[in-house]
């Protein structure tokens, strides 16, 4: 796995950044500590990856390493727009990668939490997390850029990874869980985040297990940075 903070030394080197340190969690309205569930969660309005973005992931990637949270959820609070999903700035191959390999240093489970349509850069990041949940308006988009082909072939298989590329339908929550990519639907009409709270209560229980489940799965598959940077760059 490529050291973290070489990973942050790319975020620090993005253009318009202009190397500043990484902000505290705790000054970031955008990121949200639970210490009653050890959970962080990171909250995005938009869709795409902008230097922010990225830098705010970063952030709450670092803690986990350093603090060892249970859960990391983040959470893609965008509802409709996704004319900039494909966007992905300096240092976003860096992400994926820290993201991916997190659970083998790290007993912190990421979730990426679908709230609405979810696409192209979006959902490479959400494809690299331990595990999706989505609330039931949710739609994924595949389409073959980035390491989304990489990390569905892994999950389902290169032929019906590849023939869900090509289709380019939306599948919505309920033909994703079937599809076994993500594990829980969110029913509930609730605007806040009392269905994602009892969904990572009705975890905790069982985090140790999914912690080893994880690991073993990422050490037996690891994501391989040269991999995600080739992806990238196609």
């Amino acid at each position: 796995m490529k050291a973290f903070n070489e990973a942050l030394n790319e975020v620090n080197g993005i253009e318009g950044y202009g190397g500043a340190v990484l902000s505290p969690l705790n000054q970031n309205p955008n990121i949200r500590k639970l210490d009653h569930l050890s959970t962080v969660i990171v909250r995005k309005y938009t869709s795409g990856f902008e230097v922010e973005n990225i830098r705010e992931f970063a952030d709450a990637l670092e803690e986990a390493l350093d603090e060892h949270s249970k859960f990391l959820v983040f959470d893609f609070a965008h509802h409709s727009d996704l004319s900039n999903a494909r966007q992905g700035s300096s240092g976003f191959s860096e992400l994926i990668h820290t993201c991916a390999n997190l659970i083998i240093n790290s007993p912190t489970i990421t979730v990426a939490w679908a709230r609405g349509p979810i696409a192209g850069a979006d959902l490479e990041f959400a494809l690299s997390c331990s595990m999706i949940a989505a609330e039931a308006p949710a739609v994924f988009l595949p389409t073959p850029h980035g390491t989304a082909y990489a990390f569905l072939a892994r999950k389902i298989g290169l032929s019906r990874a590849e023939s869900m590329m090509l289709e380019g339908a939306e599948l919505s929550a309920a033909t994703m869980k079937d599809m076994l990519l993500i594990r829980h639907i969110e029913e509930s009409r609730d605007e806040g985040d009392a269905g994602l709270e009892n969904y990572i209560r009705s975890n905790m229980r069982r985090h140790n297990a999914l912690v080893h489940m994880y690991k073993a799965q990422r050490l037996v598959m690891p994501v391989p940075f040269e991999l995600v940077k080739a992806a990238q760059a196609s």
